[in-house]
């Protein structure tokens, strides 16, 4: 597959869109045209135009209704981590499409009505980075659905 670059100017102090390749599986890749955001939890974003955009490539614990103490524990350090790494470092949110069935991408019945991205910070991806310090577990999806959501935080 080609890699598709995409480059967008400078739209706030912490937040830029450089030259980036897209990643391998993924067949279209592209930037959001809001690049500043919010964090929701550990793998959810929302930008400034109020797009709510899914983190691909892992799952968090969960901040919002977790199903124990330490899930809640957890996901509250994971969505403050991800805050922390997001203003500290240049970032650049992909948008990727969603692993769900034909035409229901942006509904309800697709990933809640968000959207699916990618986050980098500094070039590396957030997710990964999250994964590395205990915070997120690996999560691929297929083209048109995932698997199982794993939460092994209460287990």
């Amino acid at each position: 597959m080609p890699l598709i670059s995409l480059f967008a100017g400078l739209v706030a102090a912490s937040t830029y869109v450089s030259s980036a390749p897209v990643l391998p599986g993924l067949e279209i890749a592209s930037a959001f045209s809001t690049q500043s955001y919010s964090v929701i939890d550990g793998d959810t974003i929302r930008l400034d135009d109020g797009t709510r955009v899914r983190l691909n490539g892992f799952n968090a614990p969960e901040s919002h209704k977790p199903q124990c103490d330490r899930e809640a524990i957890l996901g509250n350090r994971a969505k403050e981590r991800l805050e922390e790494l997001s203003a500290t470092g240049r970032t650049q949110v992909l948008q990727v499409p969603c692993a769900c069935k034909r035409s229901t991408e942006g509904t309800d019945k697709c990933n809640y009505g968000r959207s699916c991205g990618i986050l980098t910070i500094n070039g590396r991806d957030a997710g990964k980075i999250l994964i590395s310090e205990g915070l997120a577990v690996p999560f691929i999806c297929g083209k048109d659905r995932c698997p199982r959501t794993p939460r092994p935080w209460c287990n």
